[in-house]
């Protein structure tokens, strides 16, 4: 049985969905205690969420049987972000860029990666690479804001070859 799921979840995975027409899936409403995702707390972060949403899902046979199939439902909802992109919708662009998110905290479950710690790793790389880049411009007696996008590119292409693969 399928109760209080959003039409973006439902549609998402819904091949699994009718292969698996036993599994109760309850999106938060708490109004079926007998869904595997009761237990997880809406109080998590999103991240983290998603990732014990995803593992509850599994522990019943709910997920993906290859690493291949994972990567297809990303490449399928990067599709459908293009598409509610191309079609200015707004409404859907904000559902397909979340359904992006949680096929790629998907992906990161299944090769026991932390999607947040990742994120955050890459958040301390730009900040190094655009200080970089900062310092460039002041060394070159100019602001960034005066420079075009695409020597800014040039730039931030700089600090990443200078800084190397972690910086």
């Amino acid at each position: 049985m399928i109760s209080d799921t959003s039409p973006g979840m439902l549609r998402a995975d819904s091949i699994v969905l009718t292969q698996k027409n036993d599994i109760c899936v309850d999106a938060g409403s708490g109004g079926n205690s007998a869904s595997v995702l009761v237990g997880v707390s809406s109080d998590l972060p999103a991240f983290e969420r998603a990732l014990q949403l995803q593992d509850a899902a599994a522990r019943v046979g709910f997920d993906w049987p290859e690493l291949a199939d994972i990567w297809a439902k990303v490449y399928e909802e990067l599709d459908e972000l293009a598409a509610a992109l191309a079609n200015q919708d707004r409404a859907n662009t904000y559902e397909e860029l979340g359904d992006v998110l949680f096929a790629l905290t998907n992906l990161a479950r299944r090769l026991e990666l932390d999607p947040a710690a990742a994120l955050e790793a890459t958040n301390q790389k730009f900040i190094a690479r655009f200080q970089a880049m900062e310092r460039s411009a002041t060394l070159d007696g100019v602001q960034l804001i005066d420079e075009p996008i695409d020597q800014q590119i040039a730039r931030y292409q700089a600090a990443k070859q200078a800084l190397g693969k972690g910086g």
